[in-house]
């Protein structure tokens, strides 16, 4: 069961909650019923990201991504978000790799224009591992 409540706004803030409640209108074609839901989760956010930064000391919120997994907020760090897209880069060079050999023991050759394309993208996923590889290290 909901229960309302009430808070006073500022009239200088009052922009800043008729922006939200437009926002929170457009995502779900209504206000109703949902833009209390919204507003908690908001308040999740902004408690999860100040409570998690206090007790870690850190100087910046930017260094955090906020990801949502079934209604539940989640933060990780730069660092931790770093490692997983370059494991996905890994196995993503791994499987053009035996993209290659699979065309290889079905005794067709790779077209030309194929090549030069899987190529790039082997160049751009090189290059992606190395500026995650200096983030992390950067990071510390």
């Amino acid at each position: 069961m909901s229960k309302p409540i009430g808070v006073r706004i500022d009239e200088k803030q009052e922009g800043i909650w008729e922006e939200f409640k437009a926002f929170v209108g457009e995502k779900y074609g209504k206000k109703h019923t949902v833009l209390g839901n919204e507003l908690i989760k908001a308040l999740q956010i902004y408690l999860e990201l100040n409570t998690k930064s206090e007790k870690k000391n850190l100087d910046k919120i930017e260094t955090q991504f906020i990801t949502q997994r079934a209604g539940d907020i989640e933060i990780k760090s730069i660092k931790e978000n770093s490692y997983d897209l370059l494991n996905t880069i890994t196995a993503i060079k791994g499987y053009i790799d035996n993209l290659e050999y699979t065309y290889l023991d079905n005794d067709q050759p790779i077209p030309v224009e194929e090549r030069s394309k899987i190529s790039k993208i082997r160049q751009r996923l090189a290059r992606a591992q190395n500026l995650l590889q200096e983030r992390i290290e950067r990071i510390g």
